[in-house]
């Protein structure tokens, strides 16, 4: 049978060829090893889907902007110097919106860090990726994305049973250093935000896992299992609630500001995280609702952190409490992962630079 070629939408001949260009080889990674790389057709048939400009200024204001937007998200220079890997399954679409979005508007750049009981170095380096790209964007005249980090410790510690006094000093020593680290890198304005556990957050997760059907619930579980730390069918079910909650619907999440600069409301929002978390924005979609309360997964860059930078590899890491009581990151065998993370972050600071940015009193982080 012979496939049609997609129809040609408003976005006119000369604006589709342009974005085609970027989006053609853009990688897209799905369970497994299973790697997809976009060709034409497939970029075309996911730009038939972008709705026109409202009047001919804004169409023009998209056509110049939209795509040196796209290149420095996602283009060739992006995935070569940015650390970044390519798109989950399901991912082209929801990026092609928000960069249309952000042509009027501020952007937010966020990345969410789960719980951890020993926060490796290497955490430090899951804001580079965000950072790089909030430079590329300024180049190319968008103002500077706002960078939002979300410090999941509190909530996770309660979904996957972590000892609560241990994920918090460890939430709070990387809250402080990732203070420091931004206010020497970040283009922009940032902020860092911690979960807080409310009963009522208890029961949204709980209320969240009743909806789905026992189809999507098998679903779940067979994608998920083993990921993320849980250890029980019900905390693998919770913790995917959960990040539907921080992701895709922010305002049932009371967060707290801890450091930095509010958030812009209201604003479009990119994700950056690790080869990991295209599982979870693939199970986010069995959450989504239709309709006009649809809450269908925000857009994920995925990052080329292959294990969740706030949990220490198994083959060998270096945690964040031993590099500032002075063990070398060459100290000992480091797993490959560990090793290209921490590369990443010796990129902006040698390490006897980096530990004189993040030392301060310990007292100060009891």
């Amino acid at each position: 049978m012979q496939i049609s070629p997609p129809r040609e939408r408003s976005l006119g001949k000369k604006q589709a060829n342009l974005l085609a260009a970027i989006m053609r080889g853009v990688p897209i990674l799905g369970c497994g090893k299973e790697r997809h790389v976009l060709t034409d057709l497939d970029v075309r048939s996911a730009l038939d889907t972008l709705a026109p400009g409202d009047d001919a200024q804004q169409t023009g204001e998209l056509n110049r902007a939209r795509p040196r937007l796209l290149n420095a998200i996602i283009g060739p220079e992006a995935r070569r110097t940015g650390y970044i890997s390519g798109l989950p399954r399901h991912g082209v679409e929801p990026l092609l919106r928000t960069v249309s979005e952000t042509v009027r508007g501020p952007l937010v750049l966020r990345v969410v860090y789960g719980a951890s009981t020993e926060v490796p170095l290497r955490a430090l380096s899951y804001v580079l990726p965000a950072v790089r790209m909030a430079a590329r964007l300024t180049a190319a005249g968008q103002r500077a994305p706002y960078l939002k980090i979300v410090l999941a410790g509190p909530l996770g510690s309660r979904v996957n049973a972590l000892p609560g006094p241990v994920t918090a000093t460890e939430t709070k020593l990387l809250a402080h250093c990732l203070n420091r680290l931004l206010s020497a890198l970040a283009p922009g304005c940032y902020g860092l935000y911690r979960t807080r556990p409310s009963a009522e957050i208890l029961g949204a997760l709980d209320d969240l896992v009743h909806t789905l059907t026992p189809a999507r619930r098998a679903a779940v579980l067979d994608r998920l299992g083993g990921k993320g730390g849980a250890t029980t069918d019900e905390q693998t079910l919770q913790y995917a609630a959960a990040h539907v909650l921080l992701h895709d619907r922010t305002n049932d999440v009371p967060l707290d500001l801890d450091l930095g600069t509010p958030a812009p409301q209201h604003a479009p929002v990119i994700d950056l995280g690790s080869l990991q978390e295209r599982h979870f924005h693939h199970v986010r979609r069995l959450f989504a609702t239709s309709g006009a309360d649809d809450t269908s997964p925000t857009a994920l860059v995925l990052t080329r952190h292959s294990v969740p930078p706030y949990t220490m590899a198994r083959g060998g890491d270096l945690g964040l409490r031993a590099f500032l009581d002075g063990t070398s990151p060459q100290g000992g065998p480091l797993a490959p992962a560990a090793r290209h993370d921490l590369r990443l972050l010796q990129t902006h600071f040698p390490s006897e630079e980096l530990h004189d940015l993040l030392t301060v009193r310990r007292e100060a982080l009891q």
